[in-house]
């Protein structure tokens, strides 16, 4: 489910001179497309970093005046913008003291060190008392804000006047320590650090002022993430940020001797020589108390960090998983960390409507910005913001990003579309070198980059006089050198847990396509295992811990197992073991967790109210989904019981029946999750949309394992339970049983299986099933040098959907690399076979088009091989099998093939068996799509070219049944089908009438 399917719809398969059920679920413009909304909808519209609510909610009123006159000038709009910044300057804050120009802080000035992008003094600026009391008081108010948001933790934030005006038993003995600390400490600091600063100078004489005081406070639960703030600008001029400290440890947790302190990630510190240490971007630790001072326009997060971060060694530098960060993770989960961030503008005093004083340029900029994300007219606003201020690098990444959605979103760009892709290019380039420590930037110009290079391409196929293959190569240099830095700069950020890891797979996605294409596959396979990484990095959920020893029994279970075939291959045993199903009176789930797990969900689908949180995007009518991370985030209980369920039983259990497996070794390193997610099956929704009931089509999931756990009763077991549903496994419809499809014994055991093992979810047709399925992977080992060979499965899985985007010659190499990582992938095989055997030109008369055809025929033998149950596998095997008699017809290598009898039956067989279990699929509700009617044409075809008339009369007559039987009569393909079919039948007639005279 975690991966693309490879199989095209029912529909499009029936199609004649289609890939025979086969073809490319996606191309260049569609991942273009998923990649850009993907990274507008995270770093765009995501939590409003501290300082920017106070700012939208004051541009508010200025968006409804432009709104009403859409073609305003540039003037009257900055002449908006100028007279919104001076009321914000002027009134917001105003009980927080203003900068007086005296003599005070004169100390400060003398000691400064103006080349720094942050002053940070050692001393801190307010007192042990009055961080306690700004703790305490946020303490109170944040649990009753989550008494009446059903309990939800994580990252929380409150402006510091509504804390204390809602509080009545607040201490605000630290409002003259604070106001003190601005007028003595912060005011004079930001003048000497930036004293060539625009907007601290001027006949005006700006002074400095407060317009956003905002108290953040993280996590100190268990599955908690390090970071207060996320990564990213914060609104006005300076930032203050002023370190509270923490209560010391949280209930729950196990005892750690290290404090655990607050610290600012400061993204421009990041080394600009290639070798980037983990610990440079980290300002900190910081004392309660202590504060970071720098210029707005820096991208931070403020984090949680262990006391003595900077001596952690770091033993693998390659790893994204290092000593670091874990110990982060681990500070992160033992306290609730809290943090004051004061965001600082200069205003003039002037409150004359007439002679509205010009804002800065940054503020300028950054309300052009900000204003510009809610209107129509956004491109006005942004090329605005850019003449305001030419060196705002987030001006011309949002342009950058604007000219990319209208080239996606607009197909009647003619001549326009060249000129789009230039200046998106233009804006990225310009971002990149303004801030060359963004990552984002990198990756959104390998993006235009992209599209540019799809343009040229485009303009080759159509005839254009241009050199494509120079040009090709230029732009994949280009790709891969931006994307290259964004992965570097990315990964800096998920070693102290300063980011999560969405960007940087998205970047490691987008670098291994890039490589592949540019033929360079050893350094792709560098780049998908750190891509893997980041999988085994997704989830908050407990890392098996495998110095432990467990005491503790596990689930007892017994292996489902498929027939065999013989006939196939006499290596593999007559039966096959498919899954494990737990038994026993030991459930992995509990009915106690059952009850919480599902009452979660509950909560989660009620809040919600049907709207769909998941992550993946093959959702079906009736489904709906939630990932478990999310419920634990909310609920530190559940996440507690989830982890120790993970330790105690799932983690034991898959090493046990897995660990003696020669074939496919069991991970080196630590289980982990990849993902998890609860799915409810709502069979009234699914038919009231007109589908036989809820349900998954067949698929493979990521990671290495997947455990299913039943989580309601069947109707079987009682009279309240749901119908139908249960996993569909494939492998099961090989011989005469019919027990194909398996639901756990009870609720809370589990069925576990191998991600690769092909699987559907069987329609729900009456009530409502649950289940939670966990995705598992492995962490890279403790020790460098051992590889995690498992990661071979994930490599095998990521370069099958990359081979895809690549020209044929390359997709095949590719797609033969995939094999021989995972020589146990039925499914490389098959796709291997479709490729050569289909994408080909069959008017080719040369060797090497009939080497390519016959290695296709030998991949999908390989394929029915080690999965005998797929039917697409033996379809295309048949398909292939006659074209290959009709390329050697015209090309004279009948001599080539195998004798006559020995062809026959080799497609017969594997067309019939097609037939066979593709109706079983179909029966189950999980059908590949095949095209039933074509199997029969196809085999009625070659029989009469083998003169068997009586045969291909049977074949023939089953081709208007099976097109009447899913009512296609009237499509297109159907009448040419059954044009054929008539033909063929006369033909089968004359011959006979000429026979009996």
């Amino acid at each position: 489910k975690a991966l693309p399917s490879m199989f095209t719809s029912k529909a499009m398969s029936r199609s004649i001179g289609a890939a025979h059920g086969y073809s490319r679920p996606y191309h260049g413009g569609v991942c273009f497309l998923f990649l850009l909304v993907t990274f507008q909808l995270h770093s765009t519209f995501a939590f409003v970093p501290s300082g920017h609510e106070h700012h939208i909610r004051s541009l508010n009123s200025s968006i409804n005046t432009v709104q009403s006159t859409i073609e305003s000038t540039d003037e009257a709009i900055l002449r908006d913008i100028d007279k919104n910044h001076n009321d914000d300057a002027n009134q917001l804050c105003s009980y927080l003291e203003s900068e007086e120009i005296t003599s005070a802080g004169d100390e400060i000035l003398q000691t400064i060190d103006t080349t720094t992008a942050y002053q940070s003094p050692p001393t801190p600026i307010l007192s042990d008392e009055a961080t306690s009391a700004l703790r305490t008081t946020a303490q109170r108010y944040f649990e009753k804000i989550r008494d009446s948001n059903n309990g939800a933790w994580g990252m929380e934030q409150v402006d510091l006047d509504e804390l204390f005006s809602t509080d009545a038993e607040s201490d605000v003995s630290w409002k003259k320590e604070l106001d003190d600390a601005l007028t003595q400490n912060i005011y004079p600091l930001i003048r000497s650090g930036w004293p060539s600063h625009d907007a601290l100078s001027g006949n005006n004489k700006p002074v400095l002022t407060v317009t956003s005081a905002t108290l953040v406070t993280g996590w100190g639960c268990p599955g908690g993430k390090a970071t207060l703030t996320p990564l990213d600008r914060d609104a006005g001029l300076f930032v203050a940020h002023i370190d509270l400290g923490n209560d010391g440890q949280v209930a729950n947790t196990a005892s750690e001797d290290t404090p655990v302190m607050g610290a600012l990630y400061l993204e421009s510190l990041i080394a600009d020589d290639g070798e980037i240490q983990s610990h440079e971007p980290i300002v900190g630790p910081l004392k309660p108390g202590q504060m970071v001072v720098h210029r707005s326009i820096e991208r931070t997060s403020a984090i949680v960090v262990p006391s003595d971060i900077h001596s952690l060694e770091q033993k693998y530098k390659s790893s994204l998983d290092t000593v670091s960060r874990r110990q982060i993770w681990k500070a992160a989960e033992r306290t609730r960390h809290y943090a004051l961030r004061l965001v600082l503008t200069t205003k003039t005093g002037s409150n004359d409507d007439t002679d509205i004083p010009e804002a800065p340029t940054e503020e300028r900029s950054y309300r052009l910005r900000e204003t510009s994300r809610l209107l129509d007219s956004r491109m006005q606003y942004l090329t605005l913001a850019s003449e305001v201020d030419l060196n705002d690098a987030e001006n011309h990444l949002r342009l950058g990003i604007n000219y990319l959605v209208k080239i996606s979103s607009d197909n009647q760009l003619g001549l326009d579309e060249q000129s789009y892709i230039d200046k998106a290019v233009f804006h990225f380039e310009k971002a990149a070198a303004l801030c060359p420590t963004d990552a984002r930037t990198h990756s959104q110009l390998a993006t235009a980059l992209r599209a540019k290079l799809e343009y040229e391409q485009r303009l080759h196929m159509e005839g254009a006089d241009r050199d494509y293959d120079s040009l090709e190569s230029v732009y994949l240099n280009r790709m891969r050198d931006a994307l290259e830095r964004s992965v570097q700069l990315g990964s800096a950020a998920v070693r102290v847990c300063a980011n999560g890891i969405d960007d940087l797979s998205l970047s490691l996605h987008k670098l291994a396509e890039t490589l592949c294409r540019m033929g360079e596959l050893d350094a792709a396979l560098d780049v998908i295992d750190k891509w893997a990484e980041c999988g085994s990095l997704r989830s908050g959920l407990a890392v098996e811990d495998k110095n432990h020893q467990h005491q503790s029994p596990i689930p007892s279970f017994k292996w489902i197992q498929a027939q065999g075939d013989d006939d196939t291959n006499t290596t593999i045993l007559n039966r096959r073991d498919i899954a494990l199903t737990t038994v026993g009176d030991l459930r992995v789930f509990e009915p106690a967790d059952v009850s919480l797990l599902r009452a979660a969900a509950d909560k989660h689908f009620a809040q919600t109210a049907g709207q769909q949180t998941s992550r993946y995007t093959m959702q079906y009518e009736g489904n709906s989904e939630v990932h478990l991370d999310d419920l634990c985030s909310a609920d530190p209980d559940l996440k507690l019981r989830i982890d120790r369920i993970l330790q105690e039983k799932v983690y034991p259990l898959v090493r046990a029946a897995f660990g003696e497996d020669e074939d496919e070794p069991e991970p080196k390193g630590s289980i982990c999750v990849y993902d998890s997610i609860f799915v409810r099956y709502n069979a009234e929704q699914a038919k009231a949309a007109g589908l036989r009931g809820a349900s998954q089509p067949l698929h493979q999931d990521g990671g290495i394992y997947s455990v299913n756990i039943a989580l309601n009763e069947h109707l079987d077991d009682s009279e309240n339970g749901f119908t139908g549903g249960g996993t569909f496994f494939e492998a099961l419809t090989v011989g005469d049983g019919d027990d194909y499809i398996q639901r756990p014994s009870a609720p809370g055991h589990a069925i576990i299986h191998k991600t690769t093992q092909r699987h559907a979810g069987a329609p729900t047709t009456s009530g409502v099933r649950d289940i939670l399925v966990i995705f598992l992977t492995a962490r890279q080992p403790e020790k460098s040098e051992i590889e995690e060979v498992t990661w071979r499965v994930e490599r095998a899985m990521r370069l099958t959907p990359l081979a895809k985007q690549l020209s044929r010659e390359k997709l095949i190499s590719c797609l033969k690399l995939a094999t021989k990582n995972d020589p146990t992938s039925h499914a490389l095989p098959y796709a291997l076979g479709v490729h050569l055997t289909q994408e080909g030109d069959m008017n080719d008369p040369s060797d090497e088009r009939w080497e390519e055809i016959c290695q296709g025929v030998e991949s999908f033998e390989r394929s029915i091989v080690l999965n005998p149950a797929d039917a697409r596998a033996h379809y295309n095997l048949g398909m292939a099998l006659s074209d290959r008699h009709k390329y050697a017809m015209r090309t004279r290598r009948m001599h080539l093939l195998p004798p006559p009898q020995e062809a026959a039956e080799s497609l017969i067989n594997a067309l019939e068996t097609a037939i066979q279990l593709e109706i079983k699929c179909d029966e189950a509700g999980c059908s590949n799509g095949i095209n039933i009617a074509e199997a029969f044409l196809t085999l009625g075809d070659f029989v009469l070219r083998l003169k068997n008339f009586d045969l291909a009369r049977l074949y023939l007559n089953q081709v208007e049944e099976c097109i009447k039987g899913v009512g296609d009569t009237g499509e297109d393909w159907a009448q040419s089908m059954l044009q054929q079919v008539s033909a063929m039948l006369d033909y089968i007639h004359e011959n006979e009438a000429i026979v009996k005279l």
